[in-house]
Order: structure tokens, then sequence, then C-alpha cells
């Protein structure tokens, strides 16, 4: 038994030091492949957002590395952004992970990264339990919430979590959709 012993730890112990090395390495490759922008916004800075968009369907996905429905949903999005791209669609994933002495949590940026999150990524300088919920108008400071805005840059369609309140990314897939539909004058 001894020998069994001495053995793994003469040989596979370093094989498997060696085999996390090389997975590490992997995803660290792929992460830094991926160029993933993200920065602290205010609300002035979220609108300026909007703004330069204007002409184009945006959907705007609140969100956060601690609340488990947003991570869930948050892969739906990114496929949401690839399908619809090509007619127009514009998204925005807005954070509310408090940012770190004014920059971007690493958590944020890894979440991105590893959801290959290749559109206009935001952080909230404010807090979603305090100002950030009444500026934002996520009710409750609810999340996740979903924003879509027309080509006119106007709100065209909200989607709120909350006890009574439930929706489905079909659904906002669905008001996508729609809002592509809308001829702008």
């Amino acid at each position: 038994m001894d020998d069994v012993q001495s053995c793994c730890r003469r040989w596979i112990t370093p094989l498997l030091g060696m085999a996390f090395i090389a997975v590490v390495s992997v995803i660290a490759q792929a992460q830094s492949s991926k160029s993933i922008n993200v920065r602290v916004v205010d609300k002035e800075g979220y609108d300026k957002v909007i703004a330069a968009n204007k002409g184009k369907v945006i959907v705007v996905d609140c969100w956060a590395t601690w609340c488990v429905p947003c991570r869930k949903a948050f892969p739906k999005t990114v496929e949401m952004s690839q399908k619809f791209a090509d007619q127009g669609l514009v998204v925005v994933s807005l954070c509310f992970d408090d940012p770190v002495k004014g920059k971007v949590p690493e958590k944020v940026k890894q979440f991105l990264a590893l959801n290959d999150a290749h559109f206009e990524n935001l952080v909230s300088s404010l807090d979603i339990s305090g100002e950030g919920s009444d500026v934002f108008e996520i009710a409750d400071g609810a999340l996740p919430h979903f924003k879509i805005y027309g080509k006119d840059g106007k709100l065209f369609k909200v989607f709120e979590s909350g006890d009574d309140k439930e929706f489905k990314h079909e659904d906002i897939e669905a008001a996508v959709k729609a809002a592509i539909q809308v001829k702008q004058n």
C-alpha cells in the first residue's frame, strides 16, 4: 500500500498540477484574446450611450454578478445580440456590481469575457439598493431588468422582476422583433 501511495505522490500529483496550470493558461489566453470593453458610468454616461444609438433598437440588460437569475439570462442576451445585430439591434449591459475605487471589478470583466459579451458594457457608479434604482427607474431595485428602446430613442418596453412580475427571454425577443418592425419617420 505504501508503494502505491508513494507512486501517486511522485507521478500523479505533479501531473495534476501540470494539468491545472495548462487549464488556467488556456482560460487566461481565451480571456485576454476576447478584449471585452467595460467602463463605469453615471446616468449621464448611460444617457449618452442611448442617444448615440438613436436610429437603432436598443436592449439594455440590467444585471449583477451576485444575481443568479441575471447570470442565467445573460448568455441569452449575448445570443440575441448576435442574432439581431444585422437588423440594427444594439445591446447594452448595465451591471450593478459596486465599482472598486471607481474601477470595474475584476469579477465583472471575467464574467463578460467568459460570456463573450462583445457589445457596450457599462457598470453603474450608483448602487442598485440606493440611488441607482431610482435614477435608472428599476422598480424596487429588482434584477434582472430589461429596457428596450425604439429607433426613436424612446422607451419601447420594460421587463421588470419582482414577486408578481415574470418574463421569459422569449418575451424580450418578441418585443425586440416588434421594435425592429416599427418604421421610423
